[in-house]
């Protein structure tokens, strides 16, 4: 029988578990600025519940796909079967797509700046040139800056010398 922190589903009531705010608003904040929209306090709340409820659903679905598996540890594989039986199948590529590149180690534009650096294959010093000019075009044109995607400046093509 469910203990009176629990819902019949086996879950946590959400006074008990939620989400960082933190975290979902600047997810949240971060996705409206790009829409050129700004969200509402009680917008960024009801997102925080809604996100933990999400996680909280998704979470049970893939602890019952464990147990039908006989297995004591959830897996991203049950994660994925779970977004299938929760009916979700329209999300399930990308995660799916996303959790093959993250076990893969390539995970694109999270790579650190260290790493970025060593691959590049450019000395220290046409490294600190190339952030020197970065530093000037920004100063000059701020918004003209901003523009160029990250880790694709014009800087980063080597110089040819004769």
């Amino acid at each position: 029988m469910a203990s009176d922190d629990e819902d019949m589903g086996g879950r946590v009531s959400g006074e008990d578990v939620a989400l960082p705010k933190a975290t979902v608003n600047k997810f949240a904040n971060e996705l409206a600025s790009t829409l050129g929209v700004r969200l509402a306090l009680e917008s960024r709340e009801l997102l925080v519940q809604v996100c933990t409820e999400f996680v909280q659903l998704l979470s049970s679905e893939a602890n019952e796909v464990c147990e039908k598996d006989s297995k004591k540890t959830i897996t991203a594989e049950h994660v994925l079967r779970a977004l299938q039986s929760l009916g979700l199948d329209k999300y399930y590529q990308e995660v799916a797509d996303e959790y093959a590149r993250q076990k893969s180690g390539d995970k694109g534009r999270s790579r650190g700046g260290w790493q970025r650096m060593q691959e590049s294959g450019l000395s220290q010093e046409a490294l600190l040139k190339q952030q020197q000019e970065l530093f000037n075009l920004a100063r000059a044109d701020p918004v003209a800056a901003a523009s160029l995607p990250h880790g694709h400046q014009e800087a980063d093509q080597p110089e040819e010398t004769d």
